[in-house]
C-alpha cells in the first residue's frame, strides 16, 4: 500500500526543493506541524499539487511537546464546550481505528479527595455526559470506583479523604511520530515537503498573496515558491504569518506555555494515566504511564515571548512537583528524580479568559487576505478534522477564484496512516514477539512495532550484513543503532536533534540527555548524508 512511492528521505528533500523552484502549486502549506502536514496530506489525497515549507523539523514546535494524549478533553464539558467534546471523541476513535500503532487506548483513574473542589457525585455526572459524548462507542464506558478498589488498582494514590474514583478510557500517542506518520502519507499521496526551509516573506500580486520566498536552512539558498492559494498553520508563529500578510494584522493568538516532567515509571508507578488537581489552580493534571517512565503535567500559563525561546525554568517544575507531591504522596518525588522536562506552546485564540487554562481549544480559519488562509487554535487530538475542514475553505477559494475543482473527495476519516495496516494490535504485536524472540528482546519489538508498525522490517533489514546496527543505540533503553540510518533514508532526518529528539526519544530518556551516544549518531548519520 505504501511501497510505490520513494521514501521521505533527505535526498527527497533535495528533489522536492528542486520541484518547488518549477512548480506552481495549487496549495502552498507553511507549517510542519500536525495540523500542517494533515492539510497536505488531505489537500494531495483530494487531487490539489501542494507543497509544504516548515522553517525546522517536523513537529519541532508544539506537536512534540504535547502530553501525547489523544482524549476527547473531559475538562472542557466545565467550561461548556460540548461540540469541542464530541469533535475531540470521534477523532480518538478515527485515530484509534487509523493509526493503531501510534494511538492506543490508555486507561484513566481520577480518584476523588474530600478537598477537591469537583466532588464525586458531580464527576460521575461528567462521566455519564463524557460517555455520551462520545455515543457510547468508547473503548469501555467509565466505572466508579470505592476507595478500597481504587487503593487496590492504585496504591500510588493518596489515601487521606479519598471518596473514591472513576476510571474511564482515552488514548495515547506518540506526538511526534503521528506527525511524522502523516507527513509519511501527505507524501505518498503526492505533497511535496520539505523542513528545514523557513517562509522569510509572502509573494504578492496586487493585494492577492500568490506564494512564499524561502530559505533552506541547510544550504543557504532562497527560492520562490508560487501557488495558488498559502495555507498558514504556523501554530504559535501564526500571528508572524499574519503580519507578513498585512502589517497591520491585529494579533490573534494568546499562547500558554505547558511543561512536562518525566521521571522513571518504576519511581512513581501506576498501571493507569492518573488525574490530580493543580494545588495552586485547581487545574487537572496527568501522571500519564510512558513505557519505562511517566510524563507528569502539564502547566498551562500565559507565554509573551518568542515561541522559539520556550523552556520549562525552575518555577515550573516546582509548580508540577508541590502537584505531585500532594496527589501522591507515598511517592516522595524530588527534583533529583526528575530525568528531564519540556516545554511547548499552545496556539491559543487570544479571548478575555482570566487564565490560560481557561482559554478555549477550539479552532478558527480567517481568510484576512485574497489567497491567504490561516487556522489557528486547536488540539493535538482533532488534526484530521481541522485539516478537513481547512482543505474545504482551500477549495472553495480555489473553485471560485481559479475554477479548481478536486479530482477526488474527502478520504482521511477512513485512510490508514503507514505502518496501521494490520487487524489487531495485540495479535501482531504478539505474532512479531514470537517471529522476532531468537534475535530481539520482546521490550525492543514492542518499541519497534509501536513506533514503525508494519513498516518495522524496513529497519531491521539495514542490519542485515551488520550486527552493530541491531544493538541498542543506548544501553539502558529500546532504540536500536539501525534506526539512525533509516531516519536519514525513510524520514527527512537532517540534525542530530530530529533523530534525538523525535525519531526517538533520547534526548528526553537517557540520564545524559543523550550526549553520550551523540557522536556515533552523527557518524552514523554523516555515513548517510
Amino acid at each position: 500500500m505504501f511501497s510505490s512511492t520513494p521514501p521521505v528521505s533527505v535526498q527527497t528533500r533535495k528533489n522536492n526543493l528542486d520541484r518547488m523552484r518549477s512548480t506552481q502549486f495549487d496549495i502552498l502549506v507553511i507549517g510542519g506541524g500536525v495540523t500542517g502536514v494533515s492539510i497536505a496530506r488531505d489537500a494531495a489525497l483530494r487531487g490539489y499539487t501542494t507543497a509544504l515549507v516548515e522553517r525546522a523539523d517536523f513537529a519541532s514546535g508544539t506537536s512534540s511537546k504535547s502530553s501525547r494524549l489523544v482524549h476527547g478533553g473531559l475538562r472542557y464539558l466545565e467550561s461548556f464546550e460540548f461540540g469541542l467534546v464530541f469533535e475531540a471523541s470521534r477523532e480518538r476513535r478515527y485515530a484509534l481505528r487509523n493509526s493503531p500503532h501510534l494511538v492506543r487506548p490508555l486507561p484513566f483513574v481520577f480518584p476523588v479527595h474530600e478537598d477537591d473542589p469537583r466532588p464525586l457525585w458531580q464527576i460521575t455526572i461528567g462521566m455519564w455526559l463524557y460517555d455520551a459524548m462520545a455515543t457510547f462507542r468508547n473503548i469501555q464506558n467509565h466505572q466508579v470506583w470505592s476507595k478500597g478498589r481504587a487503593l487496590r488498582e492504585e496504591p500510588v494514590i493518596g489515601p487521606q479523604g479519598l471518596t473514591g474514583a472513576t476510571h474511564y478510557y482515552d488514548a495515547a500517542t506518540d506526538d511526534a511520530r503521528l506527525t511524522l506518520a502523516i507527513a509519511q502519507d501527505a507524501h505518498q499521496a503526492g505533497a511535496v515537503l520539505a523542513n528545514y526551509t523557513q517562509a522569510l516573506g509572502l509573494l504578492h500580486e496586487g493585494k492577492k498573496v500568490v506564494g512564499a520566498q524561502v530559505r533552506d536552512r541547510v544550504t543557504g539558498d532562497e527560492i520562490e515558491v508560487r501557488a495558488r492559494v498559502v495555507a498558514n498553520a504556523t501554530g504559535p508563529w501564526t500571528d508572524t504569518l499574519l503580519k507578513m500578510a498585512d502589517p497591520e494584522a491585529a494579533r490573534r493568538l494568546r499562547p500558554t506555555k505547558g511543561v512536562h516532567l518525566i521521571v522513571p515509571r518504576q519511581r512513581i508507578w501506576s498501571r493507569a494515566a492518573i488525574t490530580m488537581n493543580s494545588t495552586q489552580v485547581g487545574r487537572l493534571m496527568f501522571l500519564i504511564p510512558w513505557g519505562q517512565f511517566s510524563i507528569i503535567g502539564t502547566t498551562d500559563t500565559v507565554y509573551d515571548g518568542d515561541p522559539a525561546d520556550v523552556y520549562a525554568d525552575a518555577e515550573d517544575v516546582a509548580y508540577i512537583l508541590e502537584a505531585v507531591r500532594h496527589a501522591f504522596p507515598v511517592a516522595g518525588l524530588g527534583e533529583e528524580n526528575v530525568i528531564s522536562a519540556y516545554a511547548g506552546l499552545r496556539p491559543l485564540i487570544a479571548s478575555d479568559a482570566p487564565t490560560g487554562y481557561k482559554v478555549s481549544r477550539e479552532h478558527q480559519i480567517l481568510n484576512t487576505a485574497p489567497g491567504f488562509f490561516t487556522i489557528a487554535g486547536g488540539k493535538l487530538t482533532t488534526w484530521r478534522s481541522m485539516a478537513e475542514e481547512m482543505v474545504d475553505e482551500l477549495a472553495g477559494y480555489l473553485g471560485r477564484e481559479h475554477g479548481l475543482s478536486p479530482a477526488k473527495p474527502r478520504q482521511t476519516a477512513d485512510r490508514i496512516l503507514p505502518g496501521g495496516d494490520f487487524d489487531d494490535w495485540h495479535s501482531y504485536l504478539t505474532n512479531q514477539v514470537v517471529e522476532l524472540g531468537d534475535r530481539l528482546d520482546p521490550e525492543t519489538v514492542m518499541h519497534l512495532v509501536s513506533a514503525y508498525g508494519t513498516r518495522h522490517p524496513e529497519v531491521l533489514a539495514l542490519a542485515e550484513g551488520n550486527q552493530h546496527l541491531t544493538e541498542p543505540l543506548v544501553s539502558s533503553l529500546h532504540y536500536l543503532k539501525a534506526e539512525v540510518p533509516y531516519a536519514v533514508r525513510h524520514e527527512m532526518a537532517v540534525t542530530l536533534e530530529d533523530v534525538l529528539n523525535r525519531r526517538t526519544h533520547v534526548l528526553d530518556q537517557a540520564l545524559d540527555q543523550g550526549l553520550g551516544v551523540a557522536g556515533e549518531v552523527a557518524a552514523l548519520m554523516a555515513a548517510e548524508l
